[in-house]
Order: structure tokens, then C-alpha cells, then sequence
């Protein structure tokens, strides 16, 4: 054992240099003390976060209880701690192609339904690979012109959807910015928030980089429309300095969340009692099924400010 931990020891020097003082490249958080000794507690329980009535549940539940108060979404809004924005994209994004399909794409796919969404063309590459995985191909994503504030240009986007909607398409949904990587540009949320409901699409909100600004006074105000999204990604492991991974998505209907990836096998039948009560679990709203305790480190960040 003296001779591993001297081989683990000798990995410390070669991480990213995120952890040094005077590290300010990319947008890399630098992991906090309160962080580490939380991963050590969660690897000491060990525990499976997909889902059953244990501890590492109801802490991730305290979490985006938490968040959902944060962003001003309602407390029936539903959602899983997870690796990154990236993955959260992806999840948000489903929920909004199956409720736009009326779930049958879980089973029959989305045979020619031809969904585009439209994005900023300064938004991050989570959000066409996203469309590529969701099998609408990554060119469904419509990039939107930027104005001389790198925003996305709502007179562009205009443009955009009514040209589609006269070739027949159907555009489904619209993604807005909260810090691009590129500049630190936040699209003009509100007004895409406006647009959203006149046009009846998804609103998601890509806050990888800056959606918690949210948390600061001064900053507050640029954010509050997120609060009208119908989904929000954001990561912990950037401003809020959490060790990685930790990223998150928050969805406002629930219902339509939980019907986008529920299965409950034999396996995980659901019971009134002991471990296997609590539902519905994590696994219910996401695709991982095993998963960590990544809710103790974010809680426990949280809890040393």
C-alpha cells in the first residue's frame, strides 16, 4: 500500500495547473478543500446515485431543490446532477424533441418529423453535436448571425424562422447563451424568451459559463429570464469551483422530463418501502443509471461559502 500511495503521489505534479494560483487559462474552476474532502466521503459510501431511498438521494434532491429556487424555476421542476453542460444539453434537448413528437419518437424515432432549432452562431459545440445524437442531424441547428456585442441577432433569427416555416420545416427549439466561451457574451434572454412563447418552441438555456452569475447581486438582474426557460444546463465545476466533473440540467415541467427517459424494468421495480421506495429515482431522468455521488461535493461547496 506505502509503495501505491507513492505512485499516486507522483501523479500530483501533471494535472491541468488548474490548481495553482496563478492559473487563468480557459474557463477551468480550480476544485476547493471543502470539495475534496466531500469526494473522499463519497467514495467511502460508495454509494449508486441511479436511484433506490438511500442518503446520496435525498442529498441530490436538496441540490436542485436549491437551484430550481436559484433560477426561479418552479419546485416541481425536475433534473439530475451530472458530468457537464454537454451531457445536460443532451438531456434537456430529448425531453424537448419528445414532448415536440408526443413521446413516439422513444419508440418509432423521429422518421421525418424535420425538427430544427436555432442557436447563436457563438454557442458552445455541445449544443449541435446534441442534435446529431438526437438523430436530427447537427445542420438542424440553425447558427444564428451575432450582432457587434457577439448576442445572437433577433432580427436574423426572425429571418431565419420564417424562412424554415415556409419550406415546411418545423422549428422546435431555441437555445440561448449565458456566457459564451468565446467572449463571455450572454444572449438577450429575455427577448428569446419572448419570441419562445409567440412561436410555441422549447426554451433552453445553455448557462455553462455564466448562468451563475445568478448567485451574484450585481449580476442577478442579466439573468432573471432564465426563470421562463423550459430548460436550463449549467456547470458547477466553472465559477462555483467545484471539483469536476459536476454539471447539471434543470427542466420545468417534470412530467414531461420524467416521460422522456423513465423505465422501470424488473430489476428497478419501484416498492412502498426500504431501499427500493423513493421514486422516482435519478435513472428516471437521464440515461445513466449507474452513477456517483456528485450531489455531496456541490452541496458541500455550497454549504462552505
Amino acid at each position: 500500500m506505502a509503495a501505491l500511495a507513492g505512485q499516486l503521489a507522483a501523479l500530483l505534479p501533471y494535472g491541468a495547473g488548474n490548481t495553482h494560483p496563478s492559473f487563468f487559462g480557459w474557463v477551468h474552476g480550480s476544485g476547493t478543500p471543502q470539495s475534496l474532502l466531500a469526494e473522499i466521503i463519497a467514495g467511502a459510501i460508495n454509494a449508486n446515485a441511479g436511484g433506490r431511498d438511500h442518503g446520496a438521494i435525498h442529498v441530490e434532491r436538496q441540490m436542485i431543490r436549491w437551484c430550481s429556487e436559484l433560477f426561479g424555476f418552479l419546485y416541481t421542476a425536475s433534473g439530475p446532477i451530472v458530468s457537464s453542460t454537454s451531457l445536460a444539453t443532451y438531456v434537456a434537448l430529448k425531453v424537448a424533441r419528445d414532448a415536440r413528437l408526443g413521446f413516439v419518437s422513444r419508440r418509432g424515432g423521429v422518421a421525418d418529423a424535420r425538427l430544427f432549432g436555432y442557436a447563436s452562431a457563438e454557442a458552445h459545440a455541445c449544443n449541435p453535436r446534441a442534435f446529431d445524437i438526437l438523430g436530427l442531424s447537427s445542420d438542424a441547428l440553425r447558427r444564428i448571425p451575432v450582432n457587434d456585442r457577439f448576442e445572437m441577432d433577433m432580427g436574423a433569427l426572425r429571418v431565419a424562422t420564417a424562412a424554415d416555416r415556409a419550406a415546411g420545416l418545423l422549428p422546435f427549439a431555441l437555445i440561448g447563451t449565458a456566457g459564451t466561451v468565446n467572449t463571455g457574451a450572454t444572449d438577450p434572454l429575455t427577448e428569446l424568451a419572448d419570441v419562445a412563447a409567440a412561436e410555441n418552441f422549447w426554451s433552453h438555456v445553455d448557462g455553462a459559463f455564466g448562468a451563475l452569475g445568478a448567485f451574484v447581486p450585481e449580476l442577478a438582474s442579466c439573468f432573471a429570464a432564465i426563470a421562463r426557460a423550459d430548460s436550463l444546463a449549467f456547470d458547477f465545476h466553472k465559477w462555483l469551483h467545484v471539483n469536476y466533473d459536476a454539471g447539471c440540467v434543470l427542466v420545468s415541467d417534470e412530467m414531461h422530463h420524467r416521460h422522456a427517459f423513465t423505465d422501470r424494468p424488473d430489476y428497478l421495480k419501484a416498492a412502498a418501502r426500504s431501499l427500493a421506495a423513493g421514486n422516482p429515482w435519478p435513472v428516471e431522468y437521464g440515461p445513466e443509471l449507474s452513477r456517483g455521488f456528485r450531489a455531496l461535493k456541490v452541496w458541500s461547496q455550497i454549504a462552505g461559502f
